[in-house]
Formats: structure tokens, sequence, C-alpha cells
């Protein structure tokens, strides 16, 4: 009888000292989240043990964990924020002067007194800051469709050459005015994996800049060239070129330089045809010096590799 109630006498005691020892151990546990919740949450380091093979070590690293997570999402909210709120201050300064100056000359043709060819002179300007605003606004129409993948490019095996010729004839009549020779070298069987009405569009945003940026009398010549993988599309000119320190900036969203700002445009057509050949999983580089012309490289995929 005394050996049995010796022995439930040490279960019992086992039990309550097991007890008592894991409920000593989760208090601890407890205290050292809450600990680690009060330091994330005053901006405190947290503890450095926190990668040592104890459970509260594993919690707090888990607690950790979550908070970056929370921290990167808040942060990337902010970024989003602010770049919706810089997109919206951009177009807003991109509207104000065609349609600050298409509210001033309306007024001025209200007026009395003004010649058959001050009014002629007046409705010209308004055409031209008419056109100006159609052609942000579809500009801005484009990109707002890129962004958000409104766009799907129907990507098919396609000859190049055609794409070229049209947006080469596209670009003439503004090349013409300032006697630009353009010399086109590609060949007429080449095929491509590529979306073609997007792709001329991309071509000839570059086209634009290089007639835009090219002295009278100047060159551009396109040169097409198939590689192992990837198709290169070569548009050289003569032109003003462009700093190294700007030539990531001009693929940006509305970056002109500053030396350009006296020229028609937007900046919108370096970044359109950026975004265009990546969505075809295509690129787009350059290779530039000041006065010495510019040569921007367009890269697409012979085939679908997907």
């Amino acid at each position: 009888m005394s050996n049995l109630l010796l022995f439930v006498t040490i279960q019992v005691s086992v039990l309550l000292g097991s007890y008592f020892y894991f409920r000593h151990k989760y208090i601890l546990l407890v205290q050292s989240v809450c600990n680690t919740l009060d330091n994330i949450i005053s901006g405190q380091d947290t503890i450095n043990d926190m990668y040592l093979e104890t459970l509260s070590s594993k919690t707090r690293a888990k607690l950790n964990t979550i908070i970056k997570m929370t921290n990167m999402s808040r942060e990337q909210a902010v970024m989003q924020k602010e770049e919706i709120q810089q997109i919206i201050s951009d177009i807003s300064h991109q509207l104000k002067t065609p349609v600050s100056n298409i509210l001033m000359y309306s007024s001025t043709l209200e007026e009395n007194g003004l010649s058959d060819s001050e009014k002629h002179q007046f409705f010209q300007i308004l055409k031209e800051q008419t056109q100006k605003l159609e052609f942000l606004v579809q500009s801005l129409i484009k990109m707002s469709r890129l962004e958000s993948h409104m766009l799907i490019m129907k990507r098919e095996i396609s000859l190049i050459f055609p794409v070229i010729s049209k947006a080469v004839s596209s670009i003439l009549p503004s090349a013409d005015q300032k006697n630009l020779e353009i010399e086109v070298q590609c060949p007429q069987e080449l095929s491509i994996f590529f979306d073609p009405k997007w792709t001329e569009e991309a071509i000839f945003n570059v086209l634009d800049n290089a007639v835009k940026y090219t002295p009278a009398n100047g060159r551009i010549i396109i040169t097409v060239e198939a590689m192992q993988f990837y198709t290169r599309i070569k548009i050289s000119d003569t032109g003003i070129g462009i700093h190294p320190e700007h030539q990531c900036d001009i693929f940006k969203r509305f970056y002109r330089e500053s030396k350009v700002h006296r020229k028609p445009g937007t900046g919108t057509g370096l970044y359109i045809t950026r975004e265009i050949l990546e969505r075809q999983d295509g690129y787009i580089t350059v290779n530039s010096a000041p006065d010495k012309g510019s040569a921007f490289s367009i890269f697409l995929p012979n085939r679908n590799t997907k």
C-alpha cells in the first residue's frame, strides 16, 4: 500500500512539475512575442537571437518575416500612390499649354478689328494647338492601355519589310521638308515573330525622333539584321545626339532633354516604344554622343520561345 502511495505521489509530482515547467515556458514565449511586437511597434530593433534553435527565437523570426512583408507592401502602396500623383501632375502639365493657347486665341478671335490675315493666322495656330492636344490625348490613351495591359499583342510569324515600309512612308513628309535622306537595308523575305501593327508604331516613334532631331540635309539609315535568337532593327541618324547621362532617361514617361524643349513633342514616343517591345519579349537600346548622331537598336525575337 505504501509503495502504491509513493508511486502515486511521484506521478502527481511529475505531472505538477511538468505543468509548472511548461506553464513557465509558455509564459516566457508569450512575453517574448509581446516584447517583439512592442519593439516592432515602437520601431526598435528586435532581439538578435531570433535565429537560435529555440521556440521563442523561431517565433520572433516568423514575426519579423511577417512585419517585413507588411512593410514592403506598405512601401509599395506609397510608391504607387506617389507614381499616380506624378503621372497626374505630368498629364496636367502637358495639357496646360495647348489648352491655354486654345482659350487665348479663341478669345482673341472674338475681338473686333482683326484683319482677314490675322484671323487666318490665329485659325492656323488654333488648328496646330488642337492637333497637338489630340496627339497628346491619343498618346496618353496608348500609354494607359499599355500600362493596364488592356492591349493584347497579336504576335505572329510575319514579314518585317512591309512594316518598316509603312513606318517610313508615314515619316516621309516630315523628312522631305528637311531634305533628309532615308536609306533602308532590309531583306524582303525576312520573317520574325511580332505584332505588325504595334511594331510599326514603335518603329515610327523612333523614326519620328530621328527626323525631329536631325538637321536639314542629314541622313537616316535603317538596317535589319537577323541574329541567332533576335532580329535587330537599327535606326541611325546624323542628328544632335544624346548626352550619356540622359540615355536611360529618354525612355521615361514625358522625359525631354532641356535642349529640345523648343521642338515639337510630348516625351511619350520612346516610352511607348519601349512598352510595346517589352510586351513582345523584345527590347531597345541606344548608342549616341552629342553632335555625333544616335543609333537606336530594336530587338525582336525570331520565333515564339514560349
